[in-house]
């Protein structure tokens, strides 16, 4: 079987990186897969010390896998054009690919379920995207091993050059989908609230300035009526970067995107189901936004007023 190559995008968060390398070495498929890495250059002068420091690290990774490349950026790319370098980089010379962040642990059994998937969507018109988290507490109760929906993350995942190209990453119109009270319902509700956030990054340049190429993503799939397909029931990563230190700084303090990935049992039966009934993602949507995202964002304020209020009282 072709083994997809895995771009790994990293910046300067050494530890982070060390235990992303760590959990990708003890997949199944590991040892026969090519691991392109990708380091963005220092945005400011005072990350320039553990960029390079990360970058040592990064060249003594010498086993573990089949081939180690490592790309250095001269200058700061930023999260977006960081990803989309590594991907169009990797398609010169591979037609799939399986992305990875600095932050994003994965189960042994990742680069299989990846593998599989881009190969069993591979002639599928209709699958843009593969992710391998998952909101398996709101998606659980689905029929299927997997879901399709408009929402993507890039938390571990993976697409082919020919789905991949002809996407202009530097703007688009959205005034057709802010100007429609039923495409900003169904997107809203087929994303999973995703697309919730296209007013606010198109009001203020948001997917270009801050790097929230991944909502642009969703809104590409849902403007080309293309779908992401997500393992409903199991979670091959775990996200544990909600700690501060990222580009975002959000420090959710629930564990909620930290999943067990300790199953062996991960075996996953894929469908071709793209059904998609409003009510269902309705309330899978209203699952995530509340136990995931406000649940965060809650726990992430309360953690700052109540350090600020003890300040005070010290």
């Amino acid at each position: 079987m072709y083994l997809t190559p895995v771009g790994l995008v990293v910046y300067n968060r050494i530890e982070h990186t060390k235990r992303v390398i760590e959990a990708l070495k003890k997949n199944n498929l590991a040892s026969d897969t090519d691991l392109y890495i990708f380091s963005d250059a220092p945005s400011k002068k005072e990350d320039e010390a553990s960029v390079y420091e990360l970058r040592e690290y990064l060249k003594t990774i010498k086993d573990g896998f089949k081939n180690v490349y490592i790309y250095e950026a001269q200058k700061n790319l930023g999260i977006k054009y960081s990803t989309v370098n590594a991907v169009n980089t990797i398609f010169e010379h591979h037609e799939y690919f399986i992305g990875l962040e600095d932050d994003i642990e994965t189960n042994k059994h990742f680069l299989e379920f990846m593998n599989n998937a881009l190969n069993y969507y591979k002639d599928d018109e209709d699958v843009m995207a593969i992710t391998a988290f998952s909101h398996k507490h709101a998606t659980k109760n689905h029929k299927h091993d997997v879901i399709f929906t408009y929402a993507f993350h890039s938390w571990g995942w993976g697409t082919w050059k020919s789905k991949w190209n002809n996407i202009n990453w530097d703007t688009c119109d959205t005034s057709w989908y802010n100007k429609s009270i039923k495409h900003r319902i169904l997107g809203g509700v087929f994303s999973w609230f995703h697309l919730l956030a296209i007013k606010k990054s198109v009001k203020d340049n948001f997917y270009i300035q801050n790097n929230l190429w991944d909502i642009y993503y969703s809104f590409t799939m849902y403007k080309r009526k293309k779908l992401c397909v997500w393992p409903s029931k199991k979670s091959f990563t775990n996200n544990f970067g909600f700690d501060g230190t990222g580009y975002h700084k959000f420090n959710f303090h629930h564990g909620y995107f930290e999943k067990n990935l300790d199953d062996d049992n991960m075996n996953i039966e894929f469908s071709s189901d793209k059904k998609m009934n409003f009510f269902e993602y309705l309330i899978i949507s209203i699952k995530i936004g509340i136990f995931s995202w406000a649940n965060g964002f809650i726990s992430m304020f309360l953690s700052k007023f109540f350090k600020k209020d003890k300040n005070t009282i010290i």
